[in-house]
């Protein structure tokens, strides 16, 4: 080969060089976006099917009111004196309240001493002249014991006439006897009105009405000293428990002072007509109130109204719940929730709500199975509903996962193993 040829041939082999490797990079560039594919992958959120005890309640609200108030009538006249307690404060039976000036008491008491010794001096007399009656009876049927020389003997009109005495006399001694009885009883209500002036407590309780004060005149009533009073709002007693609300509520009771039993504390609260027929006497229920909101207690349906309230077309009924326990916070008028156990369904099988779909009046849910790309969606029947959570009685079991959402996201898979890895790795984060 001459000098001049080797130059050209060398020229030759660095120009195959270089298309080479500009060949090796385009394909490095194009051959991935040849063989890359763009695929959209489903992420799925997922809850595990479980069993428990699912608890169907009933809700309502209301207020807390006390089924027990007596209203304290002392049921005479006077002004107010010494009054010794608030309104809200806490009493104990025998406490003193307050009292009442009202001299003429004194002196009627002292009126009615005196008639009733009167009384009992007529009957003394009554007395003597039915013995002075019946002694001259007798001796006139008895002559001979009469001391005398010659005994007479008494005429038949004699006889009559003294026998007419002793029935007069006897009349005289009942009509005596009558009159005691009644100068003992003004008497004894001279002295108990006396004593009402000094009034104390009858019960233990809480002051929810005072409408005594100190210097205000107080009207004589015709009730007692103490008229208890119980009410039900569901209409499980006599009379009407309002009037023991009435300091924190506005009650217009006229009594002078009234206590409420706190002990008999409960929650009434409303109950829509559709949900009134699964509440029953006895059943378990948790109360909670707006101004204790860390506050919860348990409760008993103890009287269901059988009567209802129609507002705005709304049909409901009061429920009244016996409380457990009773804090020393609450007080009647207290604005109240409660839930109402209707119901125990003791291990059912439950799915989140989120997963029950409905198409076609039938209902269904997604199972992804593991190892699967996409959920297979399975025909389900369904139970109860509490809250979020829904009892499924056919169609899925216990272990198997649900869909109860998901996203589609956009992603680039290099190789069919690690688009794979990806996919599942999506589909089974969300659990």
């Amino acid at each position: 080969m001459s000098a001049e040829g080797a130059p050209k041939k060398r020229r030759r082999w660095i120009w195959w060089v270089v298309l080479a490797a500009a060949v090796i990079a385009v394909g490095a560039i194009v051959l991935p976006m040849l063989s890359g594919t763009s695929s959209s992958v489903s992420q799925y959120s997922t809850a595990q099917v479980t069993r428990t005890d699912l608890r169907v309640t009933v809700s309502g609200s209301g207020n807390a009111s006390v089924a027990s108030a007596v209203s304290v009538d002392p049921g005479i006249s006077g002004t107010v004196d010494d009054l010794s307690v608030k309104l809200g404060q806490t009493v104990k039976a025998g406490q003193l309240l307050f009292h009442i000036v009202n001299a003429d008491l004194d002196a009627a008491v002292l009126r009615a001493e005196a008639s009733y010794k009167q009384a009992q001096q007529q009957v003394a007399e009554s007395n003597a002249s039915v013995t002075q009656a019946k002694n001259n009876l007798y001796n006139l049927h008895h002559p001979s014991r009469v001391g005398t020389q010659t005994p007479k003997t008494a005429t038949s009109a004699e006889i009559k006439l003294a026998e007419q005495q002793v029935t007069v006399a006897q009349t005289g001694l009942s009509s005596a006897n009558e009159n005691l009885e009644s100068a003992s009883l003004a008497l004894s209500q001279a002295r108990d009105n006396a004593d009402k002036r000094t009034v104390t407590a009858p019960v233990d309780g809480l002051v929810t009405v005072l409408n005594a004060q100190n210097g205000k005149s107080l009207g004589s009533s015709a009730g007692s000293s103490a008229g208890s009073s119980a009410g039900s709002s569901a209409g499980s007693s006599a009379g009407s428990s309002a009037s023991g609300q009435s300091s924190a509520s506005g009650s217009s009771s006229s009594a002078a002072l009234e206590i409420s039993d706190m002990s008999t504390l409960r929650a009434s609260v409303s109950i829509n007509e559709v949900d009134l027929v699964q509440i029953k006497v006895g059943q378990k229920a948790t109360v909670t109130f707006d101004a204790l909101p860390s506050l919860s207690v348990s409760g008993t349906v103890s009287a269901i109204s059988p009567t209802g309230s129609n507002a705005s077309g709304v049909v409901t009924y009061d429920v009244d719940l016996t409380l457990s326990s009773i804090d020393l916070r609450l007080r009647p008028g207290m604005s109240c929730s409660a839930e109402i156990e209707t119901a125990v369904k003791k291990d059912a099988l439950v799915v989140p709500s989120l997963a029950v779909k409905s198409t076609s009046g039938k209902q269904h849910v997604q199972v992804l199975d593991i190892g699967a790309t996409a959920p297979r969606q399975v025909e389900v029947t369904t139970g109860q509903t509490v809250g979020t959570t829904t009892e499924i009685l056919t169609g899925v079991k216990e272990g198997e996962y649900v869909v109860t959402g998901s996203t589609a996201s956009s992603s680039s898979a290099t190789s069919s193993s690690g688009g794979g890895r990806g996919g599942m790795g999506a589909i089974f984060g969300g659990r």
